[in-house]
């Protein structure tokens, strides 16, 4: 998992927000991914699932998962 904060207006639109969102989101999974944190777990049987959440304050949350 890989946890991103990022600074938000209050007023942004949703255009804006969604904008934020994928950045972030994509950031964490291009961090879970070239710092291999998955990889000790691959091989043992179970599914691995990497998880990314970005936050923009907090109410504003979403998150993406790949296996």
């Amino acid at each position: 998992m890989e946890f991103k904060h990022e600074r938000c207006p209050q007023d942004a639109s949703d255009e804006t927000k969604r904008k934020l969102f994928e950045a972030a989101l994509k950031d964490g999974m291009e961090q879970i991914n070239t710092r291999g944190y998955h990889k000790k777990y691959a091989g043992s049987g179970k599914a691995v699932y990497r998880v990314a959440f970005a936050f923009l304050g907090r109410d504003d949350i979403e998150m993406r998962v790949e296996q």
